[in-house]
Parts: C-alpha cells; structure tokens; sequence
C-alpha cells in the first residue's frame, strides 16, 4: 500500500547550537542574591530568639510558663487572649515591661452580693472575709445591727472570723422605735423588719383583740412611734358557761360584740349593755323568754229534762248525749336562763264547751184499770217499790198512825212526799190500802209498809208493783222512776 508523500515520515535534522554569551554571570548573581536574603533572615531570626524570654502567667491559681518577645505585660496578657477586668487585681501593672523570668498574675474579682436595709445589689470584689468586704463598700456594722453571711446569722466578731468565703451578706441597720404600751414608754432598737416582727422579738405579747398603730405588718423605718392599746380583760358568764375575752371599747355592749354574744328580744346584761367597761369586770347575760303556758280543767255537763207529752208517764228517753267542755286556765310566764320567774295570769277560755245531756221525761199520764177484791178500780201509774209490813204487836202494841188513824189492814205506810197521806193505792195480793202512816228513814227511795193488825199480819219483804188508783193529783212527780 503506497502512502501519500506528506504522510510519509522524515528525518529532521537538529540545528546546530549557537554560543550562550552572558549567561553565567546572571546565574551566580541570582544565586548570590538568595543567600544574602537568607543571611538576612537568619540573622533576623537570631535576633528574635535572642530577644525572647520565658514567663510565667497565673490565672486564679493555674500557673502556665510560655515564651515571648512582649515587651509589656498588657502585650503579653493581649497575645495571650486574657482579658483583666476592671475589679481584677493584675501584677505586675499592664505597662511593666517584660524581663526574663517574669511572673505575671491575674486575680478575678467575683460575685458577691450584698443585701443593706432590704436592698440587694451585687459586687465584684477580690476579697474572703465578710468583714472586709463591708469595708470595701463602706458598710458599717454596729453591735445592734443584725448580719447573715450566706443564710447564717454571725455577730460582729464573727465577721472577722468567718472561716470561707462570703457569696451572700445582709446587714439590717438596728432602728429606734418608740413604743407605748399603755402608760409605759419604752424605746426599742431592733433589726426586725416590720413593726410585728419588732414587738414580737422584744417579747411583747398581743392580744387578739389589742390594736397596734400603725398596723403590725409596716415596715420599720428610722424613729417611729407605735402605741399598743390594750383591751380590757373582762369575764362574761352566758348561755351556762363562763368565758374570759378582752374587748377594746368603752361599755359592756362592746365587750359583748368581741365576745360575739348578741342580746335579743327581751335579753339582758348585768351590768347593763350601757355600763362603763371596768378592766376584770364580770358581766352576767340574762337570757329572757316568754310563753303562754295552759292547764286544762273538765267542764262536767248538765242533764237537762224535757217533758214530752208523746211519751207516758215513768218512760225516759235521751235524746242527746252529754259532753264535758275543756277550760283552759293561760298564765304568761317569764323565763330567765331558763327558770320561771313570773307567773301572770290571763284570762281564762274555753277551749271546748260542754255538752248538755238531754233526757226527754213522759208527761202522757194514761188511766187505766186493774181488778181488785173490791171490784176494778182505775189507776193512773205504776210504781215499783219494795214492800214491807208492820202490826202493833211489832210497835210495842201502839196501834195509832202518824195521822190518828187504828192500825188495820188497809193502812199503809210511806215517804207522804212521795205518796201523799189519804193517796189509794192497790197492791196484788195485799188488796186496796190507803197511805195513812209513814216510818224512818229506809235504804229504798220507794217504799211501802203494808199494814195489819195482829191477827192478820202477814209478813212482806220484796219488791212489788203499787198501782197509784185515781184521782190524777194536781201536781205529779215526773221523775220517781227516773233511772
């Protein structure tokens, strides 16, 4: 395969060198010029290390040992970072110069908070003891004053001697106040904050009901004047028990409103609520009630009789039936602490009227007839009454009756106020008598005496029936056989 003729390679031929005029001289300059910078340098650095000292920097007690070719200590502290506050304590000063071996050191100031009359504002100090850095913010502690270094309360001394650092110092200046208690005055220096706390740590005891002015939670300040006012220890007796209670005011009804006792209604004090409160005075509440009490008394009833001519004669009938009535007898009666002291009489009521029982009495008399041995005879009522009998020979043979009539058979006995003399009667088995005698007293309302004379007597003692025979007498006994 044939190749195009500008393809094809070809020998090329090197020129020829030419002659390098100048050249060496150049290269020895260049060659010199770098060793005289080198020269230089080396001497400069010769001079720096000559130049460099050893130092030592504490820092709040850490200790590092550097080199350097500061001239001060401020350049120093600058190229080593460390920043000096202005309540640093830095030694030797920041314009010192640097020499060999020189040792620099830095005390931080720290926090320290300090706490006067109340106020909190914090310091930066390089000092440890609490006393001394009272000095250094001019703060003056007396022996009357009041300190806590870090929640622990020291005195003055102890301040000195205070065995580690102080973070926290209060110091309360001790303030006068003058107090009145009463008629005493005294004058109090204390450290307390208000006025309480002041009373309370001078050992001066309050009363629930005293009064402090100004009030016991005012903060203290300088030359104050506080008055106590005392109350008045008085004893109440009331509602069964007996109470001691002091009371501020001026009569008794104040010292019953601190007691919380109320008087009502008809209640009162002895002494009276308007009396001047005297200090252990003692004071009587009288608790005062009324009622109206009653007693009940039985009002009896009366049996009223109505005649009623459509009933017979002896025959009863009630036709409303008796209730007795209530009286009451009311009196107002007082009570103090629960005894009756007074008893008023009212009017008396009737709280029930009584009832009357109603008896309806027969006045129908109705004539009617019964066979006797003397024939029938009329007769208008009958009444059952216990019969006896009687002879002379029984009279010790006095045969003459109350009346003057002989004593026979036919003549008969009785009460005259309830059969009259010369009233007929018919008695079965006895006959037709004629009352013309009459006798003692007898254990029966209605009796008979049958008479005889001594050759007929016959013995009676029983309960019969005794036909009271006509004429109808003008003026009848409605109520013989009432029940």
């Amino acid at each position: 395969m044939s190749v195009p003729p500008d393809t094809q390679p070809r020998r090329v031929r090197s020129p020829s060198p030419r002659p390098q005029i100048g050249l060496v001289p150049l290269a020895i300059i260049a060659v010199l010029s770098i060793a005289a910078a080198v020269a230089v340098t080396a001497i400069a650095a010769l001079v720096l290390l000559a130049n460099m000292r050893t130092v030592t920097v504490i820092v709040d007690g850490d200790a590092v040992q550097t080199r350097t070719y500061a001239e001060s200590v401020g350049e120093l502290l600058e190229q080593l970072g460390i920043i000096v506050g202005e309540a640093d304590r830095l030694t030797p000063a920041a314009e010192s110069p640097i020499q060999n071996n020189t040792i620099v050191q830095v005390e931080r100031a720290r926090s320290v908070f300090l706490t006067v009359d109340g106020e909190t504002v914090p310091m930066l100090t390089l000092l440890n003891s609490p006393a001394e850095i009272l000095t250094e913010a001019g703060v003056r502690v007396d022996a009357n004053d009041r300190v806590v270094v870090d929640g622990t309360e020291t005195t003055h001394d102890g301040l000195v001697r205070w065995p580690v650092p102080a973070s926290h110092i209060e110091v309360r200046h001790a303030v006068a106040l003058r107090l009145r208690d009463g008629s005493e005055a005294r004058l109090l220096q204390t450290t307390a904050a208000t006025v309480g706390e002041a009373l309370f740590a001078a050992g001066i005891t309050l009363f629930t009901a005293d009064t402090v002015t100004p009030p016991l939670d005012t903060p203290l300040t300088v030359d104050l004047d506080v008055i106590i006012t005392r109350a008045r220890p008085v004893t109440i007796i009331a509602d069964g028990e007996s109470r001691r209670v002091r009371a501020q005011g001026e009569t008794v009804a104040d010292a019953l409103s601190a007691a919380e006792l109320q008087l009502t209604g008809l209640d009162y004090a002895i002494p009276a609520e308007n009396a001047p409160l005297r200090p252990g005075m003692s004071i009587r509440v009288i608790r005062v009630s009324e009622a109206i009490e009653t007693a009940e008394e039985s009002v009896p009833f009366e049996t009223v009789y109505e005649g009623d001519p459509t009933l017979e004669l002896d025959q009863f009938q009630t036709a409303q039936g008796g209730a007795n009535g209530v009286l009451q007898h009311r009196q107002r009666v007082r009570y103090e602490n629960g005894i009756a002291v007074e008893h008023q009489p009212l009017d008396d009521v009737i709280a029930q009227p009584p009832v009357n029982r109603v008896i309806r009495y027969g006045t129908n008399v109705i004539l009617r007839t019964i066979d006797t041995e003397q024939g029938p005879r009329e007769y208008w009522r009958v009444l059952r009454m216990y019969a006896t009998s009687y002879h002379p020979a029984a009279l010790g043979g006095d045969n003459i009756t109350s009346i003057g009539k002989t004593l026979v058979k036919g003549i008969v006995g009785s009460d005259p106020d309830i059969l009259p003399y010369g009233t007929q009667i018919f008695v079965p088995r006895y006959g037709v008598g004629e009352i013309a005698d009459t006798g003692g007293p007898r254990r029966f309302k209605l009796w008979v005496d049958l008479g005889y004379s001594d050759s007929d007597w016959v013995s009676w003692s029983s309960y019969v029936d005794v036909y009271i025979l006509t004429p109808v007498p003008p003026v009848i006994d409605y109520f013989l056989m009432q029940p």
